[in-house]
C-alpha cells in the first residue's frame, strides 16, 4: 500500500494511505489545487519541491495557518484578501493580510 505524507492542522506531518486534495507551499503558507498551474511551474522548475506539503483538505490548510493561492482558488483568496471578520464563516483564515496604508 502506498503512503502519503500529509500536514495535519498542528502543522505536524503524518503519513494517510488517501492522497491529499491540496498542496501547499511551506514558507509563504499559500495552499492551492493540485493542478494549480502557478504551483505546478514552481514545482517543475525545482524552485519549490523541498518545500511542498499536502493536505487532506482545505480545513486543515487553514487550520495549520495557511491562506488560499490567488490563482487557482480566487473566490477564497477574495475573501481572504477582504479580511472578512475573524471568527465567522467567511473568515476562517488565521491571520489577516496586511492592512493597505493610505498615502499621504
Amino acid at each position: 500500500m502506498k503512503a502519503y505524507r500529509l500536514t495535519a492542522a498542528d502543522g505536524s506531518q503524518y503519513e494517510s494511505s488517501v492522497p491529499g486534495s491540496l498542496g501547499g507551499y511551506r514558507p509563504r503558507k499559500i495552499y492551492g489545487r493540485l493542478d494549480c498551474p502557478s504551483a505546478n511551474r514552481y514545482v517543475a522548475n525545482g524552485h519549490y519541491r523541498q518545500h511542498r506539503v499536502f493536505f487532506a483538505g482545505e480545513p486543515e490548510a487553514i487550520a495549520a495557518g495557511y491562506r488560499p493561492c490567488g490563482k487557482c482558488l480566487p473566490e477564497q483568496y477574495a475573501v481572504w484578501k477582504a479580511g472578512g471578520a475573524v471568527l465567522t464563516a467567511g473568515y476562517p483564515w488565521h491571520t489577516a493580510p496586511a492592512p493597505i496604508s493610505a498615502k499621504a
